[in-house]
């Protein structure tokens, strides 16, 4: 906008200096077609016959300044714009007879354009005889002086349209910042439905686009926020229906051990069934902690130096327990001692939990599970891969398993890979490893 307007300007005022110039040219031009037409009214040519036929019947020289003055009646020709002089027949300078008053005046010392009033075509010279002597009598028109200062005007304010386009630019560029004033307070007072007018590809038309885009992002942002709290009403209605269940069979069951109704040959069915609930329990306790790690936008970890040991021996519990569930588990660590990487461990544990609870939901006992660890430039993969199950259960609920495993990886400053081909089932968690 500010080149923009700065250009406008420059040429405008370009423009209308050259009107003013070309227009100030034609001032003697309007001058006599002002004359021609009656408007100003001078005629030097009766005016030099009227004083012949006065200066016929005077002495020139036997007669004083005044009296003769008086005598030709020069007064009535004093109209303040006319000059008339005597010269003798040698040419020499005599007197004034009339001196315009316009002679001092500030519109011919200050604003007189062009040629003076003494070129203008309206002066004459004619020679007066008198009963003595001949005299050379100097007429000289300053009537242009009537209209130097209305054409001064007249020719500033042509060439000042000149300047409108920058006007209506600023105008119109200042409207619509009027109007995108009201549309902000539309939208502050909650309205992010209606949307904000982009109009130009100057600094404003920048700021009004910026300004529907964080529209539409506030928009968003609120639309899921509401979308987000929803679904914790419905998470915490869901899984507290989820806990009362098993908590009120456990209570039955524990409840029926205590008091000692429960006969012999069932003790062990209803332990059993006491186990199955608690881990039912710890189960859906485990996904509500699952769900809000994955929408805590603004959680954060507690990282610090872990030894690669210290992974390995949460992988080897991992291992010991897939194989007394009866899977089969190769696992290769090719790691050097002493490596190290910054990370949480309490996240690890939960991570390592989570990929064995897939492993043991929808993993194929008849295929090998493989459990890798290796450096790779400059990082450690942990690399988990198995075979999935034909005949396997309905599938985890937006995967909220996987999610939560990923959410924890970036807040180590890790990263995870999924991939999945012909029944197979891999995932690839990658830390930066520290330097020495």
């Amino acid at each position: 906008m500010t080149v923009r307007l700065f250009v406008l300007l420059a040429g405008c005022i370009l423009m209308s200096v050259c009107c003013f110039r070309y227009l100030m040219k034609w001032e003697m031009w309007t001058y006599m077609e002002l004359v021609e037409r009656g408007v100003i009214e001078f005629d030097p040519d009766k005016l030099i016959a009227d004083l012949q036929e006065k200066a016929k019947d005077i002495d020139f020289l036997g007669t004083d300044k005044k009296t003769l003055l008086c005598l030709l009646g020069t007064e009535q020709y004093d109209d303040g714009y006319t000059l008339i002089m005597f010269y003798d027949e040698e040419g020499l300078y005599q007197y004034d007879a009339v001196t315009p008053q316009v002679w001092d005046s500030i519109s011919v010392k200050r604003f007189w354009y062009d040629d003076v009033g003494f070129y203008t075509g309206m002066d004459r010279q004619g020679e007066l005889a008198f009963r003595d002597t001949t005299e050379t009598v100097s007429i000289h028109s300053y009537h242009q002086a009537q209209i130097v200062i209305p054409y001064l005007v007249g020719a500033l304010s042509i060439s000042m349209l000149f300047m409108l386009p920058v006007v209506f630019y600023v105008w119109n560029r200042m409207r619509y910042v009027g109007r995108l004033k009201e549309e902000i307070l539309v939208m502050a007072d909650g309205n992010l439905e209606d949307a904000i007018m982009v109009k130009g590809r100057d600094e404003i038309g920048i700021l009004a686009r910026n300004l529907n885009e964080m529209r539409l992002a506030m928009g968003e942002n609120i639309r899921k926020e509401q979308e987000g709290q929803q679904a914790n009403r419905e998470l915490i209605s869901s899984m507290s229906h989820d806990l009362r269940t098993p908590l009120t069979t456990l209570y039955g069951y524990l409840e029926i051990v205590e008091q000692g109704k429960c006969p012999e040959d069932k003790r062990e069915e209803y332990i059993r069934r006491c186990i199955e609930k608690v881990e039912e329990i710890r189960t859906l306790s485990d996904r509500m902690f699952e769900y809000a790690l994955v929408y805590e936008t603004n959680e954060q970890a507690e990282l610090e130096e872990l030894y690669l040991e210290e992974l390995l021996e949460e992988l080897e519990r991992g291992r010991e327990f897939l194989e007394l569930q009866g899977f089969q588990v190769q696992a290769d660590y090719s790691v050097e001692l002493g490596a190290r990487i910054l990370g949480n461990r309490v996240f690890f544990q939960r991570m390592f939990n989570n990929l064995v609870s897939n492993i043991l939901k929808y993993g194929d006992k008849e295929s090998t599970v493989a459990i890798n660890v290796r450096l790779h430039q400059g990082s450690v993969e942990i690399i988990f891969l198995n075979r999935k199950r034909k005949q396997q259960e309905q599938v985890e609920s937006n995967q909220i398993g996987l999610k939560s495993v990923k959410r924890m990886a970036e807040l180590q400053g890790g990263s995870i890979f999924m991939a999945e081909e012909k029944g197979s089932f891999a995932v690839t968690l990658c830390f930066p490893v520290l330097e020495e």
